[in-house]
């Protein structure tokens, strides 16, 4: 599919951490897809790894087998762009990695589904967190960690793609965050956003 005339070019190919962390050294790809399965000789997952220390340089697209709220959460963390389930794995991987190349977040539709009847509660008490935050951009970033794009968003709060922009602008100013995957993170981290605390498998 990586290969079918869509823009994307494929540099290496890897079965084994060793093997993709020397590719990865050698080629600078600007985004690598890495199964959740891979870890590294200390048990560290290799895709959350890489995703904190390239610290942008690669992105990172993690495919899980399993749609597994905590690992999620760590992969946001870690600064991971991209959250594919393995069953959406054909239909997702190319929006994917195209989404996370220009610096966005994707999240897999089948783990959006799942969280999202979490975010309406999660609105309704952003005033009790993350305090630099206006409740409206508190808003907006529980809704790029659902996963909307710029203009689902604007479109949910009935406001302007531009202002939009704005609020995450600020958001990553005020959060002294890299980008929108560091952003949630952060979210996450400071107990604004929470995983792992309902619809377990």
């Amino acid at each position: 599919m990586l290969h079918m005339g869509n823009g994307i070019f494929v540099l290496g190919e890897a079965t084994a951490v060793p093997r993709l962390d020397e590719l990865i050294v050698r080629h600078r790809p600007m985004v690598a897809v890495v199964n959740a399965a891979l870890r590294q000789a200390d048990d560290v997952e290799f895709a959350l790894a890489l995703a904190a220390r390239t610290l942008g340089r690669t992105r990172v697209v993690l495919v899980s087998e399993t749609l597994d709220e905590d690992l999620l959460g760590r992969a946001l963390q870690s600064g991971t762009g991209g959250f594919v389930h393995r069953e959406a794995l054909l239909r997702e991987i190319i929006p994917a990695i195209r989404q996370v190349a220009a610096g966005l977040t994707f999240i897999s539709s089948t783990m959006i589904t799942r969280l999202r009847d979490r975010f309406p509660a999660v609105i309704n008490r952003v005033g009790h967190r993350l305090t630099p935050l206006t409740r409206r951009e508190a808003e907006v970033l529980a809704l790029v960690a659902a996963g909307l794009s710029n203009l689902q968003i604007a479109d949910k709060l009935g406001i302007g793609a531009g202002t939009v922009r704005s609020h995450l602008a600020r958001i990553l100013a005020k959060l002294s965050a890299r980008n929108r995957a560091h952003a949630v993170g952060i979210a996450y981290e400071s107990g604004l956003l929470t995983v792992g605390s309902s619809h377990r498998r």
